[in-house]
């Protein structure tokens, strides 16, 4: 049978599987519509030529993981433009009874595990010990070894832990960390003996725990102590809350999290997912999988209350690109076993490892030609980036790991870096680290005297004989133990860096031998030149213990002593290191041959993979192929196309199809079918927006679309005409455009052409003032004005959530951010949903200090703001 690949299927939550799947919403007679699932798409897309999905906005709940192979290459499954579609592991559980002190219970019909979240927000599972947030330290208990000495299968608690209950409950697990704190096991209780304080394991765990280890016990009702933790009840089959905010709970309920993966990517090429948000797997699971996957786009997707986001195994040449990932119980992104030539690129990964510690942002292991560029990582126990050799089959060479900003990481461990690859097989690796940002690398173990802090942690670690690395133009600040840490490891160049140093234990540079290794653990050729390092503790930059053959010269240092005398000594090194700008101010730096950083490129990535095209949408009643249908393929392409924009919008949307075709619609809409929408175009030109940006356009053209659109092509470019009226903002201005168009940006433009200009309304709904208002929103959104916009007409006002920030007072509060964005108010909202709400900016300066505001403003730092988009 043949069809038209031109044209889509569509899911939504009031769809029906025994409908065509062709319309984006049931038709009026409710005979036809969307499909209900994924499956029956993937199994229409498999029985036609269409290879395009679109998912309305909703929750679906999985009971199964939805697996694409080779039989569905080159499919796209999409969201549907301006809404949020999100696939969900979980069990919704309701049915929530009062226990009084605060508590919860409800029944469910297997244990709940250590996922649950209220609301989308993940909560904690309760453990033995007392946790405060934003202390790594609490909730653990230190543990002695087992009576036979150092086990993996048992641990002795000390004399008088009160937090050890007396028996064990079913479902309840341990949390395990040796002294090192290299990584941490989760696994059952077999039993607890008080005669002897010995806790046994079901199974063995990765590190012989000796005394001075750390552990905890999780997912015992008994635990329950502060708002927002659960627990599992065995005796009587009922999940126990103690909410942070009952009535939410009362009225959604509480979702659990079942599945391990979403969706697999088995054999499968040339597939994209765009624009879907995964939720709800287990902590030891992935919510994406791609095995013996090539070529596929991963983009603009959000994963969030997930175990491990996406893990690539076997599977080349994936673009993985722009995703949200946030509040993960393991790692962002794994790529291994001959997943080569992956792009990794403008991913925000954040808060991951809020179950298992052990984790990264991203890692790599047995893997070649990986780029990982432009991504925002903060917020890890251990890594950001990980690069894995621990044998011969997982040797990764040619990796580059550049402009990635990684703060906030080695939270809860030690023994590692923000940046960190491990060389065992002692093999030139090729691996470029430059252009990073790393700030704030912890670093946390424990001995039999207590906890160790700031151990073990550097910026970017070369272990155990990583070998050919060049680590340049990175800025590092605020490690524990170094900046750069070549262990054992020969040929690696570390140049042009911008080093902060504020703690006495903290070198810029150290090179170690490795001894465990013999003599491929002693170090060669290193060289350490060109390198800017500052100081404020005085104490020599460099660490070295049999450091072999090395070349260490041409360093700036300020607040401390040059190594010998290559370096130069400088001062006043940085624009304005107390505001935090960084930038190279010394001459002195480029008489080195030292240049500034490339601090734009930092955080940030040119898209590669195309947005979502407008859906071709098959009037109502219209087959469009499907099978028993009578549509011929081009007969449907034309309808779907009609249906969807005018030709006239098309052609203007671009310069050469303006150029190639004038104002000939038929040209524009045979264009569409032969080739617009192979190559992925779309309608990005709103006619009636056009019109309304523009009185005297109004005037002539009222609400025809096709004649704006001409006049658009014929001479409105030409005369340097934009559109500036944005239709989404107009209706979100007014509670009765709202009820009455919500987001359809036609009938809100045709309004303000018709009658909004004359009755006097404004747009007067900003966007970014939107989301910095809301802590939540910027981070689903970030800057994106039109899915914030969306949001508000469709939730947000509804919600009574708050469109107001003070830019102005965000502006006193931040100097640096007012020198930076030249007092410019939208730059200034841009900068808090982006990174001050990260940074944990102030948003005003205190009543003692209110002048700030006048001082800014008399120094000209204070701008309207721009409203551009």
């Amino acid at each position: 049978m043949t069809d038209s690949a031109s044209q889509a299927f569509f899911v939504a939550t009031n769809g029906n599987d025994s409908w065509s799947g062709r319309l984006a919403a049931p038709n009026a007679e409710g005979t036809d519509g969307p499909f209900a699932t994924l499956d029956r798409a993937q199994s229409a897309m498999r029985a036609t030529g269409v290879r395009d999905t679109y998912v309305r906005g909703g929750t679906y709940a999985l009971d199964h993981t939805v697996t694409l192979t080779g039989a569905d290459n080159g499919v796209r499954i999409m969201a549907y433009p301006g809404e949020t579609p999100v696939l969900s592991g979980g069990q919704r559980v309701t049915g929530f009874t009062d226990l009084g002190g605060g508590l919860y219970a409800a029944p469910v019909a297997s244990a709940t595990g250590l996922d649950l979240s209220i609301g989308g927000v993940r909560q904690k599972v309760a453990q033995s010990g007392d946790w405060n947030a934003g202390d790594a330290k609490s909730g653990w208990s230190f543990l002695e070894a087992a009576a036979t000495g150092a086990s993996k299968t048992s641990l002795r608690y000390t004399a008088g832990d009160a937090s050890v209950p007396a028996s064990v409950q079913a479902g309840t697990v341990i949390q395990t960390f040796d002294t090192e704190h290299l990584a941490d096991n989760i696994v059952g209780v077999a039993g607890i003996d008080t005669a002897s304080r010995t806790i046994s394991f079901t199974q063995g765990v990765q590190y012989a725990l000796r005394t001075g280890g750390t552990f905890r016990l999780l997912n015992d009702d008994a635990f329950l102590r502060d708002a927002g933790e659960f627990a599992w009840r065995a005796e009587d089959g009922r999940l126990v809350v103690k909410p942070q905010d009952a009535a939410a709970l009362l009225s959604q309920g509480a979702v659990v999290s079942r599945l391990g993966t979403l969706v697999a990517l088995n054999g499968a090429s040339g597939v994209t997912l765009q624009g879907l948000t995964f939720s709800d797997t287990v902590y030891d699971g992935s919510a994406l999988t791609l095995t013996n996957a090539a070529d596929n786009s991963v983009a603009g997707n959000r994963f969030v209350n997930v175990g491990t986001a996406m893990t690539l195994t076997g599977s080349p040449r994936n673009t993985i690109e722009a995703n949200r990932l946030e509040h993960l119980g393991a790692s962002g992104i794994k790529v291994g076993y001959g997943s080569n030539a992956n792009l990794i690129s403008g991913n925000s990964i954040s808060d991951i490892g809020e179950v298992l510690k052990g984790v990264a942002g991203v890692s790599v292991y047995g893997s070649n030609d990986t780029r990982i560029t432009g991504n925002d990582i903060r917020n890890s126990p251990r890594y950001g980036v990980s690069l894995k050799n621990w044998d011969s089959a997982t040797v990764n060479t040619g990796t580059v790991v550049e402009y990635n900003r990684i703060w906030n990481t080695m939270l809860e461990t030690a023994d590692g870096g923000a940046i960190e690859m491990l060389g065992r097989s002692n093999v030139d690796t090729r691996t470029v680290i430059q252009g990073n940002d790393i700030r704030n690398v912890g670093g946390l173990a424990s001995n039999a005297s207590g906890w160790l802090e700031r151990y073990k942690s550097f910026g970017v670690y070369l272990d155990d004989m990583a070998n050919g690395v060049t680590v340049k133009d990175n800025f590092i600040q605020n490690t524990g133990w170094a900046s750069v840490f070549v262990h054992g490891g020969d040929s690696n160049r570390v140049t042009n860096n911008v080093a902060v140093l504020s703690n006495p234990r903290e070198r810029f540079i150290r090179l170690e031998w490795s001894p465990n290794a013999g003599t491929i653990g002693l170090l060669a050729d290193n060289s350490v030149t060109g390198n800017v390092i500052a100081s404020s503790t005085g104490v020599d930059y460099w660490e070295f213990w049999t450091p072999g053959s090395y070349s260490v010269t041409g360093n700036l240092v300020q607040g401390t002593r040059v190594f010998n005398s290559g370096d130069a000594v400088g001062s006043g090194l940085f624009v304005n290191a107390a505001a935090g700008d960084y930038r190279l101010s010394s001459s002195a730096a480029a008489s080195l041959g030292i240049h500034d950083l490339d601090w734009a490129r930092i955080g940030t990535a040119a898209a590669t993979v195309p947005g979502i095209p407008a859906p071709s949408i098959v009037a109502s009643g219209g087959t469009g192929g499907v099978a028993g249908g009578s549509a011929t393929p081009t007969a449907a392409a034309s309808v779907a196309a009609a249906a969807v924009f005018v030709p006239l919008a098309y052609i203007a949307s671009y310069t050469d199809l303006s150029a190639a075709f004038g104002a000939n619609a038929a040209a524009g809409l045979a264009h569409y079918i032969a080739n617009g929408q192979a190559e992925g175009r779309t309608v990005t030109f709103n006619p009636l927006a056009y019109t309304a940006s523009y009185l005297d356009l109004s005037s002539a053209f009222g609400t025809d679309p096709a004649s704006a659109a001409a006049h658009y092509i014929t001479s409105g470019r030409a005369e340097g005409r934009t559109v500036t009226f944005d239709p989404l903002a107009y209706a979100a201005s007014y509670a009765d455009l709202g009820a009455a168009f919500g987001t359809d940006q036609t009938s809100a433009a045709a309004h303000y052409i018709a009658s909004g200009r004359a009755e006097g309304r404004k747009v007067t709904f900003d966007p970014l003032a939107y989301v910095a208002a809301n802590p939540d929103l910027a981070a689903a959104f970030g800057t994106n004005r039109t899915a914030a916009e969306t949001h508000y007409l469709t939730n947000g006002r509804a919600e009574n959530r708050s469109t107001v920030f003070n830019a102005t007072a965000y502006l006193a509060a931040n100097p640096d951010v007012a020198a930076a964005t030249g007092g410019d108010l939208g730059a200034a909202m841009r900068h808090y949903a982006l990174m001050g709400r990260l940074e944990g900016r102030a948003l005003s300066v205190p009543v003692a200090s209110s002048k700030s505001a006048d001082v800014l403003a008399s120094a000209g730092l204070l701008a309207a703001a721009s409203g551009g988009r």
